[in-house]
Parts: structure tokens; sequence; C-alpha cells
């Protein structure tokens, strides 16, 4: 397996200059980028307003789970000149952020992990009065994926109440993350977005399904469901981890194109 990800055989049809032909190039920022920050800033606004903070605090987590993947992902191609996923300036990016992510797909993502957890099914009163106030009740809500979490002997219908919320929230990640990977494959098709690597491949799509969104959703819904204090602790972590490695990454200089590191490819 170690031998595979760092190989140099592409088995693609690409190679680093077309990948790096946009890379972090402010020469190819497109004005649509102004409407695009500003439909997010819309939507981010309509939820403050309707006191979902728990849709956008899922959402970060959805967004900070795709800039760690981004981020190892760009330390691969630093390495080695192959990615595991890249994409091309037939994507017409406004700005191309690193080696397979753009700056359509960072606001994208933000969006998608907002739209994930209103997907969801909860209570009413999940948020409370105040923002403190945010899944107080977790461990008696019955849409709460911790209902009666550490309680033990649950009576018969505490349990199908708590099977009931898990099943509903594990529903929701196969489905969405077998339609994001679906989506994948009709961009991989169209020539915009890469793979580079012969185990990320459409013909291989499990693993696109599990290292690529499973985990995208899962974040979202487990930082969604906490108690809010206990969200923000979850989310601080998710996000200093994302930081560190972006801080690492950043100053090895693995970021941006190829960088030769003194040894040879892994053949």
């Amino acid at each position: 397996m170690l031998k595979t990800l760092f190989t140099t055989e592409i088995p693609g049809k690409t190679t680093p200059e077309m990948l790096e032909e946009c890379l972090q190039d402010p020469s190819t920022m497109k004005w649509y980028i102004v409407p695009l920050f500003v439909m997010l800033t819309y939507f981010i606004a309509t939820e403050l307003r309707n006191r979902n903070f728990n849709v956008l605090l899922g959402a970060a987590a959805y967004w900070l789970a795709d800039v760690f993947n981004e981020t190892w992902n760009s330390m691969v191609y630093a390495c080695t000149g192959q990615p595991v996923w890249g994409t091309t300036a037939a994507g017409g990016s406004a700005f191309q952020i690193l080696i397979g992510y753009n700056i359509e797909i960072s606001i994208m993502f933000f969006i998608l992990g907002m739209y994930a957890c209103k997907l969801l099914k909860v209570s009413p009163d999940s948020e409370g009065l105040s923002f403190w106030d945010g899944n107080k009740n977790w461990k008696t809500d019955p849409n709460n994926m911790y209902y009666m979490f550490g309680e033990k002997n649950l009576t018969q219908e505490q349990k199908a109440i708590k099977k009931k919320a898990i099943m509903g929230r594990v529903l929701n990640i196969l489905i969405g993350a077998a339609m994001a990977v679906f989506i994948e494959i009709l961009l991989n098709l169209c020539g915009v977005l890469t793979w580079e690597k012969s185990w990320w491949q459409p013909t291989r799509p499990l693993i696109l399904f599990i290292i690529g969104y499973c985990p995208f959703f899962t974040s979202a819904y487990i930082i969604h469901d906490l108690p809010r204090k206990k969200q923000l602790i979850g989310l601080g972590i998710q996000a200093a981890i994302v930081v560190s490695l972006l801080i690492v990454a950043g100053s090895l200089d693995m970021l941006g194109p190829q960088i030769p590191l003194g040894f040879p490819h892994m053949k």
C-alpha cells in the first residue's frame, strides 16, 4: 500500500504541468468569486437569523474535514509529483488554492455541510432559548444520536428510540456519501477532477466512499448533535488538527508545486 501511495507512475491523463497550470496564480482570479462569497454569507446569515447554530457548527466540521483531506493530498503531491486527486485549468476555477482544491470547492463544501445537517430530523426545542442552550437535553432528546448516552439498563422502548435516532444519522451518511461519490465520478469523466492513483478510480468507488465522504458527514453529525460546549470543544480540536497540519505542510513548502526532497521516488 505504501509503495502504491508514493508511486510516480500516473495511470491517468494528466501531468504535473497540467495540474499546476493555474495553481495559486492570482492572475486567474475571476469576478464571479464575489457573488459566490455573497451567496455563502447570505446562507450563513440566514441560519444565524433562524438560530440554526447546530447546522452552522456541523457545516464547519464538514468543511474542516475536507480541508484536512485536501492538505494531505497536497503533501503527497509535493513529495511525489502525483497527487491522489487534482483539478486542472479545464475546470475554469476563479482561484486554485491547492493541487486538488479550488475556491469553488471550498465554498461548495461549507454549503453542502449546511445542507447535510438541515436534512437531519431534529426536535423543535433542540436549540433552546439562548446560544448556550443548544442540545441541552441531548441525552433525553429522541431525535438526537446521543439519546440516553452512557445510560445502562434501558427499556425496550428506549432502545428502540436510540436505535432509530442513530440509524437515521447513519442512513443520511450512507446516502449523502454515495451521492457525493457519484457526482465526483461525473466530474472526473468531464476531465475537471482527475484521479491520479490506481486505487483512487471510478472502478473502486468504495475507497472514495469510505475515505472521501463518510468522514465528512460523520464529522458534521457528531458535532451537530453534541451540546453546545462540547460542540465548540470538538470543533476546536478539529480546527487545531487542521491548522497544525497546514502549518507543518506550509513550513515544508508542501502546499504548492512539487518539491525535491533529496530522496528517490518509490517505484
